[in-house]
């Protein structure tokens, strides 16, 4: 009764498909790459489109297991994880496997190897945005089955809710980010000026002081013609009450008057010098390289940035830097949204130690693992740690965190990627200055629409 439930509210809320919810967010970055790698197309009929695992016969909970991730958090967390889980669990051991710090690269690794049958790998951390495209290929084991109804109280439902394809989860979600204001607090308060609410009052103040000369930018976040580019530009779309696809993923909704607000007005900042020209090439390393050399005012980036941007060894405004929501704009209820990023824990439906699996998820996503990811500087997902005012007290960002709105990018549908490919393509060659903004918008919603067509096939 209650998963019927939270499948009508997250239908009739058009959620994970690009509507608010309150929530989770993370501190760590991961990088996007430039071009999304397709799903193998004949996954379908593969050795893993057939895998069917019966829920009674996951097997014992013991033996070794291999997890899959990319680094997160701290040098040395996941194995302080693996070493707390083990001493809870004896009976299992814990081999980590660190994967290529790509998205992509990691996503075509895991679709050769499940798509071949492989058991090598038994978990794996998978991205917030792959529970479709691996829903569809089968290669993911949906977790229902094997995991009680109250299990996924454990989280906050929009969180547990991105999870989902088709109604099945396919995974559990492990850790969670999004996007956050940086802004140079020492320069605001030389010059007694508030922390910006919109996108237009940050503009002002942003000209303001790079007119007193204290900082040569006013503003940079990640405008290069990759994935990145897609969750900035939700975020702001989303402050002025625009889309990028309907609420039932059958219709481009991009070119509209909403988005057109907002890409003249990424183009203005930088016609105006407020954003460099160089932003249309910045990924998420080199615009906080820019904002730590002490270069920028204001800085968009995922949670992590907070701790790079005040580690005075890596920083030269280490101590002058403040955290806030992003902002929305002027005639839009704020604070503004921020996008939903992190990673979730998957099973390989190849897997002959499915017991052990998911022995390490249950255990990974409890109150244990996800406090020691909080102290780690790696916000959690679990909802009872989120909200955990000792914790929230120590973390500004973790304090933002379950307060701030965030915005799914539209990923519940198996062609994400080449939904993402038409937003950052036709948006970066607008704010480069190749493509008038009416064109670009109506190119982007011509290649959505493609990709939303080619679905529907």
């Amino acid at each position: 009764m209650r998963r019927r439930a939270r499948e009508a509210d997250a239908q009739e809320r058009g959620y994970p498909q690009g509507e608010y919810v309150l929530g989770t967010s993370i501190r760590r970055v991961v990088a996007f790459c430039a071009v999304p790698v397709l799903l193998a197309a004949a996954a379908c009929g593969s050795a893993a489109g057939s895998a069917s695992v019966d829920p009674r016969d996951v097997g014992p909970a013991s033996g070794s297991i291999t997890w899959y991730a990319i680094n997160f958090g701290p040098e040395g967390l996941p194995q302080k994880l693996i070493d707390a889980f083990e001493k809870k669990h004896p009976e299992i051991s814990v081999e980590f496997h660190a994967a290529p710090n790509n998205t992509d690269t990691m996503r075509a690794t895991l679709t050769t190897e499940i798509t071949g049958g492989s058991s090598s790998i038994d978990v794996f951390n998978s991205d917030v945005v792959w529970p479709a495209q691996f829903g569809a290929a089968n290669l993911a084991m949906p977790l229902d089955e094997h995991l009680p109804d109250d299990f996924w109280d454990r989280f906050e439902e929009r969180r547990a809710a991105v999870t989902e394809y088709r109604g099945k989860h396919l995974a559990a979600p492990l850790y969670a980010d999004a996007g956050f204001l940086y802004y140079r607090k020492d320069l605001l308060d030389k010059h007694g000026l508030e922390v910006p609410k919109t996108w237009e009052e940050l503009a002002e103040t942003a000209a303001t002081l790079q007119d007193s000369g204290d900082v040569k930018y006013g503003y940079v976040g990640q405008w290069a013609n990759y994935e990145g580019l897609t969750v900035n530009w939700l975020e702001m779309s989303a402050a002025a009450g625009g889309r990028i696809v309907s609420h039932d993923h059958e219709r481009s909704e991009i070119d509209s008057s909403e988005n057109r607000r907002v890409l003249d007005f990424m183009r203005g900042m930088m016609n105006d010098g407020v954003a460099p020209s160089a932003n249309t090439s910045f990924q998420e390393p080199q615009s906080i390289q820019t904002f730590v050399e002490g270069d920028a005012a204001f800085h968009r980036n995922w949670a992590h940035g907070y701790g790079e941007a005040n580690t005075p060894e890596i920083s030269a405004v280490a101590g002058k830097v403040g955290v806030a929501p992003l902002p929305t704009f002027e005639g839009e209820e704020g604070p503004g949204p921020s996008a939903m990023g992190g990673w979730n824990l998957a099973a390989n439906p190849h897997s002959d130690r499915l017991g052990a699996v998911l022995a390490f998820i249950k255990w990974m996503t409890g109150p244990e693992a996800q406090r020691m990811l909080a102290e780690n500087s790696v916000l959690p997902t679990n909802a009872e740690v989120l909200k955990d005012e000792d914790l929230r007290r120590d973390d500004p960002v973790l304090a933002l965190a379950s307060d701030i709105p965030l915005v799914a990018r539209p990923s519940a549908t198996p062609r994400y990627p080449q939904v993402s490919n038409g937003v950052f393509t036709n948006i970066n060659g607008s704010l480069a200055g190749s493509t008038p903004p009416g064109a670009a918008l109506r190119a982007a919603s011509a290649d959505i629409q493609r990709a939303l067509d080619d679905e529907a096939l």
